[in-house]
């Protein structure tokens, strides 16, 4: 978030403004007609209003009640997000920790949901759980209600496994063997590109500053895949024990691996400049990405490889599975949350609980109209009309794992799953992803935050692509520039907001 002062200050304004919230949810006049806004990421559906229809049919009857969806479409959907909450344009709204959860429940753009579950829902309460429920709560309130499916997105590499087995390589699970296997693969296929990695996304959330850094999570059991920003990090069974990575000798020795990777061809030497190609690895440009990647891209790239390229095989590992951390997506990863500015809080929650607790509305909503646009065949869902797909309102947030129907992909999806949970019942925090639900507030370090953020693209991006001549020279100097940018206030910020946080959860 760019200007994030400017965004709290709007909303704060907007909150002390709005009035006309009932104080204590008096009890709503069911006879007022409430037409509520529900405001949900990506592109509309073809079919969207035949889909809306069928829905406010029912919720006319049984609540005096309709849901006009309006999408934020992927161009600027931020700013559109934003623009929502000070406009006072939507009733009920998807949330998620990407999406800045955190910082606009504390700027105070949703309604606390405590008391309107107590008395207007309190079956989505029941099946939420109160351990979900608290996982949304922000400084002890809550704002949001979960998604009710359990979903793994561990990061890890994705790999050709026909390349592997054609030349008897080592599987690469572990920094050693992805070495073998990159190199294998090269010896015998010289002309073939090894990884595609570019500049990362991840810059500017001050991780990492060049995709193949992501390798070494491999290595680490760290909290979070990317380890914690400003070169900050802990490991998972210890997360309230913060340490120093990038002024380490630990630090020093991995930028010595990735150069030793770039002088090997693992990536080629203009890649700082290169861009993305999200389908390099489908269509052979790479054998392997290991940035970005989760189990439903595996699943992806293994049924285009099916349909269009039926002699290669796509295998995945987490890097989870090597260290032994592995969770589930937050809690907030996918919620909704109940707009400040609505008129109707209680008609919000009614119908929340309705889209949430009965499986024909649940279906109606993510699959649209059966025998129009999807039948169920042997208990898989089968798409019968392109106008309205899976899940095409996005509406990601209202999943419930007692309703949603399997896609043909999804039986070798929850194969992995079910693979991961055992592996996330074994840690400290069994199937808690204790990073999730942290939001860091840099309002009072974020012209720091943007000088530090300058420095890694300009000096780390290069030092781990392996494109400097002396490594130790390179990190040396990258550790001045980052000192002088203002590291220290960053790191005092982030690391005193994260104890905070550990403390209020128990993450000790």
């Amino acid at each position: 978030m760019k200007n994030l002062k400017t965004l709290l200050s709007a909303l704060l304004a907007l909150i002390l403004c709005l009035t006309m919230v009932p104080a204590g949810f008096a009890a709503d006049d069911m006879s007022q007609e409430a037409n509520l806004v529900f405001y949900v990421m990506g592109d509309a559906p073809k079919d969207e209003q035949v889909v809306e229809d069928a829905i406010n049919a029912i919720l006319k009857e049984k609540f005096n009640a309709t849901i006009d969806f309006q999408f934020s479409t992927w161009t600027d959907f931020s700013l559109k997000y934003n623009t929502q909450l000070t406009s006072g344009g939507a009733d009920l709204i998807y949330i998620a920790n990407w999406l800045n959860y955190g910082l606009l429940a504390r700027a105070g753009a949703f309604l606390e949901l405590d008391g309107l579950l107590d008395a207007y829902a309190p079956e989505l309460r029941a099946l939420a759980g109160e351990d979900m429920l608290n996982m949304c709560r922000v400084e002890g309130e809550l704002y949001a209600v979960p998604a009710l499916w359990p979903e793994y997105v561990p990061l890890g590499i994705k790999y050709r496994e026909d390349l592997r087995a054609k030349y008897d390589l080592p599987y690469p699970n572990s920094l050693e063997n992805m070495e073998a296997y990159f190199s294998g693969v090269k010896a015998n296929e010289p002309d073939q590109a090894i990884l595609r990695c570019t500049t990362s996304e991840s810059a500017s959330s001050l991780s990492v500053a060049f995709d193949a850094a992501n390798v070494l999570n491999i290595k680490y059991a760290w909290t979070n895949a990317n380890g914690f920003p400003y070169g900050l990090t802990s490991n998972y069974d210890t997360p309230d024990q913060v340490y120093d990575y990038w002024f380490s000798d630990d630090f020093v020795e991995d930028m010595k691996l990735l150069k030793k990777w770039a002088d090997l061809g693992f990536w080629s030497k203009s890649a700082l400049s290169d861009t993305n190609d999200s389908e390099a690895y489908n269509n052979g440009l790479c054998i392997a990405e290991v940035a970005g990647m989760n189990p439903n891209k595996q699943i992806s790239s293994a049924t285009t490889f099916a349909k269009e390229h039926p002699d290669w095989e796509s295998a995945y590992i987490t890097y989870g599975e090597v260290t032994g951390v592995l969770f589930p997506g937050h809690a907030t990863q996918n919620g909704t949350a109940i707009v400040r500015g609505t008129k109707y809080p209680e008609r919000c929650a009614m119908v929340l609980n309705f889209l949430m607790t009965d499986e024909e509305m649940n279906d109606l909503v993510q699959y649209g109209i059966k025998g129009v646009h999807y039948d169920v065949v042997d208990g898989v869902y089968q798409n019968l009309n392109e106008d309205f797909k899976y899940e095409n309102f996005n509406t990601w947030n209202l999943r419930v794992n007692d309703y949603k129907l399997p896609q043909e992909s999804d039986v070798a999806l929850q194969a992995m799953f079910d693979y991961y949970n055992e592996i996330a019942q074994q840690t400290k925090f069994p199937n808690v992803n204790i990073y999730g639900g942290f939001t860091e507030d840099y309002t009072d370090y974020e012209f720091e935050r943007t000088a530090v953020s300058n420095v890694m693209r300009q000096y780390l991006a290069p030092i781990q692509a392996g494109l400097v001549e002396d490594v130790e020279a390179a990190v040396a100097e990258f550790r001045q520039k980052v000192t002088d940018a203002g590291l220290q206030a960053c790191r005092d910020g982030f690391t005193e907001q994260w104890l905070a946080y550990c403390e209020e959860y128990g993450y000790q």
